[in-house]
């Protein structure tokens, strides 16, 4: 099964045409990756759909690196367990 960062990392490529294994979890959306604002709405929805949560915009404001959001949806997906 894969993980929650590994889908992550697969996802955010398409969105910058990187290598996936060239991504790190600690890598910052914005300075590192490069995602503006739209960019960001975008790779949530797309998120939200790979991974059947929702990611309310106060929690998405949060997110400073791919960790943050892994973490978030892990949380999110062992509260309904």
């Amino acid at each position: 099964m894969i993980s929650t960062q590994e889908k992550l990392k697969y996802i955010i490529s398409d969105y910058v045409d990187v290598d996936p294994d060239k991504i790190d979890m600690n890598m910052d959306l914005k300075f590192d990756i490069g995602l503006d604002s739209f960019g960001m709405i975008s790779l949530i929805c797309a998120i939200e759909n790979e991974f059947g949560v929702s990611m309310p915009e106060s929690a998405c404001m949060g997110f400073n690196t791919l960790l943050d959001m892994a973490e978030f949806i892990d949380k999110r997906n062992l509260a309904f367990i």
